[in-house]
């Protein structure tokens, strides 16, 4: 009983911590450290089997690790498969997402 609760806590505060860095990624404070949080927030949702969801995923490309915005980033609407499509520029990896 008490590892099942301590692990929840553990889970919990992994969650907190990812929001967390995405909000440093959002804010853009310091630019030069969004590879180290795009890492940690990576590592915490491995260890902890967390699971992100699609607007947390949409903040950084998964090969290169670097974060997204208007620059580093080319969206396009792909109606034939019905869905948007996210173009890193600096790689060239495209992440698709269903559209309704």
């Amino acid at each position: 009983m008490k590892n099942k609760n301590k692990k929840e806590v553990q889970k919990e505060y992994a969650k907190k911590n990812i929001e967390y860095f995405i909000r440093l990624l959002k804010t853009r404070f310091k630019p030069y450290f969004d590879k180290n949080y795009i890492k940690e927030i990576k590592d915490l949702s491995r260890s902890f089997n967390i699971r992100l969801t699609r607007e947390q995923k949409l903040n950084f490309c998964n090969k290169c690790n670097i974060s997204w915005n208007v620059k580093t980033t080319k969206i396009r609407l792909n109606s034939k498969n019905r869905t948007k499509e996210y173009l890193c520029k600096n790689c060239g990896h495209t992440r698709r997402f269903k559209y309704k």
